[in-house]
């Protein structure tokens, strides 16, 4: 710009009746280079299109001006009066504002980075799709304004007033927001991942939607979370009387992912959410709902008035856990350890506490009604008062335990330990033979009919054996009786034979008897002996027959 036309600029400043003017409507400098030139004090409704005034340290008055693409980068703007400037997608990044007036500017889609607004006023301004990654806000006033989707990661703003703001989906993660006003402030989708926003004052804000994950709240007033997603690294503290299911929502969340919680997590909600593994041990869980919750191997310390029903605590670290006045009714604790714990008044009705260590536990006017706890390990325990109707407490071990009041109607306490316990009352409880007996007894029954059993194999097989050997016998007795009836024949033959040839001389007496007598003892033969016998008697005519 020319000399001459900078001092027509400067002799010739805007009336206030102009200034009331339309964006601008006013001087015409779009465009233009105005980094060197000396500006006129005032430019309200000025033409500052694509003007660049970067570095400059502007005096002038930008009320209503049109600075759309006109570029501040490094610029000096202190006390700058902006009101109503249009800045739509003006390049300000690492200008200063430091108690500048920008109300109801339009700023939408400029370019904020590492710009400082110490104490600046935006009430009312339109930040939308603006950029302020790193920007500097300390006491500024965004009353009323628009910041939706703006990026403003890593910006500090400590004691910003933002109440009435909209800071729908705005990416704030790592923003410091320190002790900051956010009253019905709306965070409606907005990335608060890791934000600080510790004692800053939220009653009435929105957060539907919105990532707190590691998010810090701690001393954050009035903070109604519902609706936001991921767990924030710190809380405000819950209230001292707070109703269960009243704080954090999670239900059916799976949290084993989560690294850091919230050290007080008090009344939330946690019906059904996985916890398996989870380091809870500096986590409070007081009054917490954990309804069928899963918490296998999870480490836990403080659960007091919890509601714990049907959770699943399967080897659950435990080990002086704060459980006075808890509800575990149905829980799953196989091999949890409870040991050194206060369980004072609580409820284990029907729990599965098999092979759990208990010792040393205190859980005077505990109900352990039906619950199941073989193998448990009670010892040094303290139980007054507790009941343990029809529990089953199987090889359970009570000793050196104070149980005085305790119930034990219809509990099974077979092969229970009660060595030392002191005042022990096991009346109306049950006791079968212990299980080493019945193994070893089951053993010898087995042994005995498997004797039985052999026995009774042996003798069915000498059975069978005789059956064949009479068989045998039989078949053999009656080859013989055929051949000695052809012996006694042929004897017969030889008779007829030998009396038909004339047979002088022969001893006829001897020869007849023994043909006599062979077919006697054929006749009466009732084994191979006696078939013998008759061979030998065939043998004796055959004899008589052949001597003189």
């Amino acid at each position: 710009m020319s000399a001459a036309i900078l001092a027509a600029v400067v002799l010739s400043p805007l009336s206030r009746a102009e200034a009331a003017c339309t964006p601008g409507s006013g001087l015409k400098l779009a465009g233009r280079n105005l980094s060197r030139a000396p500006l006129p004090a005032d430019l309200t409704c000025a033409d500052l299109r694509n003007a660049k005034l970067d570095g400059v340290s502007v005096r002038s008055v930008l009320t209503g001006a049109d600075l759309r693409g006109a570029s501040f980068k490094g610029a000096n703007l202190s006390y700058a009066e902006m009101a109503g400037a249009d800045l739509r997608k003006a390049d300000l990044s690492e200008a200063s504002f430091p108690d500048a007036n920008a109300r109801g500017a339009d700023l939408r889609g400029a370019n904020l980075d590492d710009a400082s607004f110490y104490g600046a006023h935006l009430e009312g301004a339109d930040l939308s799709g603006a950029t302020m990654v790193r920007a500097k806000a300390y006491q500024a006033q965004f009353d009323d304004a628009k910041l939706v989707g703006v990026d403003m990661r890593d910006a500090e703003a400590y004691n910003v007033d933002m109440r009435r703001a909209n800071l729908t989906r705005v990416k704030a993660g790592k923003a410091k927001l320190r002790s900051s006003t956010f009253l019905k402030t709306v965070f409606r989708d907005a990335d608060l991942t890791g934000t600080e926003l510790y004692s800053t004052a939220l009653e009435g804000a929105t957060f539907k939607g919105a990532d707190l994950s590691q998010a810090d709240l701690r001393d954050a007033t009035g903070a109604r979370l519902a609706g936001s997603t991921g767990v924030p690294q710190e809380l405000p503290l819950p209230d001292a009387a707070c109703e269960p299911g009243g704080g954090q929502q999670y239900a059916g969340w799976d949290l084993t992912a989560i690294k850091k919680f919230p050290s007080d997590l008090s009344c939330a909600d946690l019906t059904g959410a996985k916890l398996d593994g989870v380091d809870l041990s500096s986590v409070r869980l007081d009054r917490t709902i954990l309804r069928k919750a899963s918490l296998t191997g999870a480490t836990v310390r403080y659960l007091k008035g919890a509601d714990l029903r049907g959770a699943r605590l399967g080897q659950a670290e435990l080990r002086s856990v704060e459980l006075a006045g808890a509800d575990l009714s149905g829980a799953f604790m196989s091999r949890a350890k409870l040991n050194s714990g206060n369980a004072i008044g609580a409820k284990f009705v029907g729990a599965d506490l098999t092979d759990a260590d208990l010792s040393s536990i205190k859980a005077d006017q505990a109900d352990f009604t039906r619950a199941r706890m073989d193998r448990a390990e009670m010892g040094s325990g303290q139980f007054f008062d507790a009941v343990f109707k029809n529990a089953k407490m199987i090889a359970s071990d009570l000793s050196h335990a104070e149980v005085k009041g305790a119930t034990f109607e219809g509990a099974d306490v077979t092969d229970m330990d009660v060595e030392y316990a002191k005042d022990a009352d096991l009346s109306g409880s049950t006791s079968r033979l212990a299980t080493g007996w019945i193994i070893v007894l089951a053993v010898c029954g087995l042994l005995v009919v498997a004797l039985v059993l052999r026995a009774i194999r042996i003798k069915l097989r000498r059975r069978r054996a005789g059956r064949r050997s009479a068989a045998e016998s039989k078949a053999a007795f009656e080859a013989g009786r055929r051949r000695a009836e052809e012996e006694v024949t042929r004897l017969g033959e030889e008779i007829d034979l030998l009396d038909q040839e004339g047979g002088d001389g022969t001893d006829w007496h001897a020869v007849l008897d023994a043909y006599d007598a062979a077919k006697a003892a054929l006749a009466t033969a009732g084994d191979i002996g006696d078939l013998k016998a008759v061979r030998e008697i065939v043998d004796r005519g055959r004899d008589a027959l052949t001597r003189p």
